[in-house]
């Protein structure tokens, strides 16, 4: 219990430094390699790892750090959601693993909230580790004792006594210079209001990250696993359902085919007006054909289910392959964006989650859901590996090559990875008269508040941002 409240205590010391007040940067690599380390070394320890395959969460837990690191992209706001849901995953599937996405789902939830439910018990236990009088000790029990007694109160007495200085320097002044005469301590680096930021949150972190380790270690191995009831369901609404869809969609892939893949359409009617439209509307159907698929997998086995489900996917293909190339139509009309992006990346990771889809319609056994969490968190993490908004800005840079079109106000995204890509755009039109003087001038004055804004920080050094600086003007 002792190495758990050191090392929570030593993790939240590092989050207050590393962390708090600080712009993202290589801070974030620095505070997860300990963490993860520190977690991986206490489930070892207690013995409750019953799958070293959880582990391999791992790896996509500090590639998506280290993106902090590299790249300053939109996506490093999404990893702020991502990146804890991992540490979740990691937890479920290293000490209990689940078989299926509804189990996985409630025990990520169970996760979430009954580490609170724990405070009071680590509280406890943490109050029986402190050393009791006893007639009989050796000199080695207490001089460790005594060291574990020092690192104790220095914790509770530094934080109150800074606090209660910083509140006497800021009420009365003479008592804030008797310091910076007498004791040459300056108190006025120090504000009251980022200690006692720095103070709550080093509170909330030491209680949840503790409780949290203590459940995980103690409590959670000992609770029974959480298990959805594997009901056999009648095979007749289902294949009825199939059949319905599986004729709408030969129809409509026909049209697709025919309209948009071919160019087959009527005289006067508007096609570029109707090939860009609809792949949200599409990207979401196939959705809906995987989890019907899924739900087939619930019924008693029949060979025409399988094959219908089977039907299903392949004409999927042809919706995903539809939706796609109208997302590619609709981005060389009205440019590029974070969120056209974000769908073509959400499309090529559905066409690949058909294969294992198909692979288990044919055969049950198959783990569906630890292929399904591989897919996703592997496409995810190559997407990652690349400069987001960098290759949004250079694409939208090509386009106005080719068009003299582009979107200078949405280009302006506070990010430093594009912002050498707009110096060199900046340049380029300004004998441009399509693109109004105002947006201009708008555009010279937002890379100018970027090169001002003063984020050199060694915890939040970034090598985006770094680069970005060595070509200012």
């Amino acid at each position: 219990m002792k190495k758990i409240l050191i090392g929570t205590i030593i993790l939240c010391i590092l989050h207050s430094i590393l962390l708090v007040n600080q712009s993202l940067g290589i801070n974030v690599v620095l505070f997860t390699v300990p963490l993860l380390i520190f977690l991986i070394l206490m489930m070892e320890q207690e013995k409750v790892i019953k799958n070293k395959l959880g582990l391999l969460f791992v790896i996509p837990i500090v590639l998506l750090s280290t993106t902090y690191f590299i790249y300053d992209n939109t996506f490093k706001y999404l990893n702020i959601i991502v990146i804890p849901i991992l540490y979740f995953l990691m937890y479920i599937f290293t000490i209990k693993p689940m078989y299926t996405l509804g189990d996985t789902i409630v025990e990520f939830l169970n996760l979430l909230v009954k580490p609170l439910n724990s405070i009071g018990m680590f509280t406890k236990e943490n109050i029986k580790t402190l050393p009791k009088k006893a007639k009989t000790k050796s000199n080695k029990v207490e001089k460790k004792e005594k060291n574990y007694d020092l690192l104790i109160s220095l914790l509770v007495v530094v934080p109150v006594v800074i606090i209660v200085l910083l509140l006497l320097a800021s009420a009365d002044s003479i008592f804030g210079g008797l310091f910076k005469n007498i004791f040459n301590i300056d108190l006025s680096f120090l504000r009251l209001d980022e200690v006692v930021t720095r103070v709550i949150l080093f509170v909330i972190l030491f209680f949840y990250l503790g409780s949290t380790i203590f459940f995980l270690t103690k409590i959670y191995p000992k609770e029974k696993r959480v298990k959805g009831e594997s009901k056999e369901y009648k095979p007749v609404t289902i294949n009825m359902l199939l059949i319905s869809l599986n004729i709408i969609y030969v129809v409509f892939d026909i049209i697709q085919i025919n309209s948009l893949l071919l160019h087959r359409v009527a005289k006067g009617f508007n096609y570029a007006s109707y090939a860009r439209s609809g792949f949200f509307q599409l990207m979401f159907i196939t959705f809906i054909n995987i989890s019907i698929v899924l739900l087939s997998k619930k019924c008693k086995e029949e060979t025409k289910t399988k094959i219908m489900s089977i039907v299903m996917i392949l004409l999927t293909y042809i919706i995903n392959i539809s939706a796609f190339y109208r997302m590619f139509l609709y981005e060389q009309a009205y440019g590029y964006t974070v969120l056209r992006l974000g769908v073509y990346a959400i499309l090529i990771t559905e066409a690949i989650l058909f294969i294992p889809t198909i692979v288990y319609i044919i055969n049950k056994k198959v783990n569906i859901l630890n292929w399904y969490i591989i897919i996703t968190i592997a496409v995810y993490s190559i997407i990652n590996c690349f400069s987001v908004d960098r290759v949004i800005a250079e694409n939208n840079i090509e386009r106005y090559a080719r068009t003299g079109k582009i979107d200078l106000y949405y280009l302006q995204n506070t990010n430093y990875d594009n912002l050498n890509q707009l110096r060199e755009l900046y340049k380029n039109i300004q004998n441009d008269k399509k693109i109004d003087k105002y947006d201009k001038d708008n555009l010279r004055i937002y890379i100018g508040h970027m090169d001002k804004r003063n984020e050199s920080t060694f915890f939040g050094y970034n090598i985006s941002k770094e680069q970005a600086k060595e070509k200012r003007d």
